[in-house]
């Protein structure tokens, strides 16, 4: 089985999430936009050095940031040659292990990383994050900015809820079929997910990225690790044939 999930709620009522409040801070941003263009550069040459099939997970599609390539899209980003960081809003002490943060992806603890090491070792990227508090100092939490590297295709869209759309230039994307009153359903190969913690759906045109497998969402919630919850569009888990 599988999921999608999104930020989580400590009041839904209030509006008010587990993760801290953060303030983006410019210079850091630039730091990760030059790393990103490196990478945008490697992908290119890769591409044009291959069969140049837009149709296929190794096109750059990299129109949604700035042309650059975002964390969670599944590629692997370059070295960073020094911690990224972003500046909380308020004074903050403990901190859950999953949070947002202005980077586009979500910053995770070490024990998260380790429930993802065990189910897939070696395959995800890590990427050394910091939060600076008000006055400027270091918050001492250790996180890692979680960068998805594989851009899978485990949904059936046989079996799913779909329609296929042209995305430009000859490139096929699915997007879930709501039309008529129909429920948005999803349906995972089950071989493909029971063998994953995290990955992108590449094919998917969607405002949810990517999807969890069963697997790593029940040791999240044996450890009683909170940052993450079911999406608000697929609120039960995803089903798996």
């Amino acid at each position: 089985m599988a999921w999608f999930v999104q930020s989580e709620y400590k009041d839904y009522d209030e509006g008010t999430y587990w993760s801290p409040a953060i303030v983006p801070i410019a210079g850091e941003h630039a730091r990760f936009d030059e790393v990103a263009s490196k990478l945008t550069q490697e992908l290119n040459d890769k591409y044009m050095a291959g069969d140049r099939n837009r149709d296929s997970a190794s096109y750059p599609e990299l129109v949604y940031n700035k042309g650059l390539p975002r964390l969670y899209d599944g590629w692997r980003f370059p070295r960073f040659d020094a911690v990224l960081y972003d500046k909380l809003k308020h004074q903050e002490g403990e901190i859950v292990d999953i949070i947002s943060t202005s980077f586009g992806a979500h910053a995770i603890s070490q024990k998260v990383i380790d429930i993802i090491e065990g189910i897939e070792p070696g395959v995800h990227q890590f990427i050394a994050y910091g939060m600076l508090n008000p006055d400027g100092s270091i918050h001492p939490a250790k996180r890692w900015l979680l960068n998805i590297c594989t851009r899978a295709e485990v949904i059936n869209v046989e079996k799913s809820n779909v329609v296929w759309m042209d995305h430009g230039g000859g490139r096929r994307k699915f997007a879930d079929l709501t039309a008529g009153g129909r429920q948005p359903h999803i349906v995972v190969n089950a071989d493909e997910a029971s063998r994953r913690a995290i990955w992108s759906e590449w094919r998917y045109h969607s405002g949810r990225p990517f999807l969890v497998s069963d697997r790593f969402w029940n040791a999240l919630r044996t450890e009683g690790l909170k940052g993450w919850a079911p999406h608000h569009a697929y609120l039960d888990h995803i089903e798996e044939i």
